[in-house]
């Protein structure tokens, strides 16, 4: 019973060494999401992850799968690296972006180049909100496997560029409360001070910060905040 004990505590150390080895490989590799991944990267995740689970449950020789886990980072990050400073290396790990659909035409051999049928072509564009394919401009098959479309000129949405009107400049909003407690670096880069923020809060019957559930403002003063109830 005690070697059963000693080995369930062996793999739980292992298993924690693991995780962490993977989590400091996914940060070699950047902040990408699953939907932005390259083949290379989602290639690299499921090996690293086979690697990892060898890693945890093999006692008797577990620095095999750690030195593989280590080279698998070292390439990963050597491969991040190269594409940041080379274009052709970049096109090489990553690929490159294909037309699908140009000046209102969908060009069928590029369809078959990136392995897309018609139907899964049509698809995404009603996903897009395009039911209409003579809405189209330009479809681009991304490297990270998404297709992003262009409307037609005449059936954008108009802007108030196109409307001649000159709108107020718009700022990012700056989260001021979160549940509670103040963020004071944030109320400093949204220009304002605690005196400010304590006079929106008195307007809206609110006392004091700790009664907010989240507050926050932009430059140009619109604010909001909500109690936590």
């Amino acid at each position: 019973m005690q070697q059963v004990f000693l080995e369930v505590g062996q793999v739980a150390l292992t298993s924690v060494f693991s995780l962490a080895m993977m989590f400091l490989i996914t940060r070699w590799g950047g902040k990408r999401q699953i939907a932005q991944m390259s083949p290379f990267d989602y290639l690299n995740a499921v090996t690293v992850g086979s690697i990892a689970a060898e890693m945890a449950t093999n006692l008797e020789a577990w620095y095999r799968p750690f030195t593989a886990l280590l080279v698998y980072g070292i390439i990963t990050w050597a491969v991040e690296v190269s594409a940041c400073k080379s274009i052709a290396l970049r096109t090489f790990w990553s690929g490159r972006s294909v037309i699908l659909m140009n000046n209102g035409v969908i060009l069928k051999e590029n369809l078959r180049r990136a392995t897309i049928d018609l139907n899964e072509f049509l698809g995404q564009a009603r996903i897009a909100g395009y039911f209409d394919p003579n809405e189209i401009q330009t479809a681009i098959l991304e490297n990270n496997g998404q297709i992003s479309f262009l409307p037609k000129s005449e059936i954008r949405p108009a802007n108030p560029q196109d409307l001649g009107i000159a709108p107020d400049p718009t700022s990012a909003w700056y989260d001021l409360i979160l549940d509670g407690r103040l963020l004071s670096d944030n109320l400093k880069a949204a220009g304002r001070d605690e005196r400010w923020l304590d006079d929106q809060l008195h307007r809206m019957g609110i006392g004091q910060c700790k009664e907010v559930f989240y507050a926050a403002c932009d430059k140009q003063g619109r604010f909001f905040a909500c109690r936590g109830e």
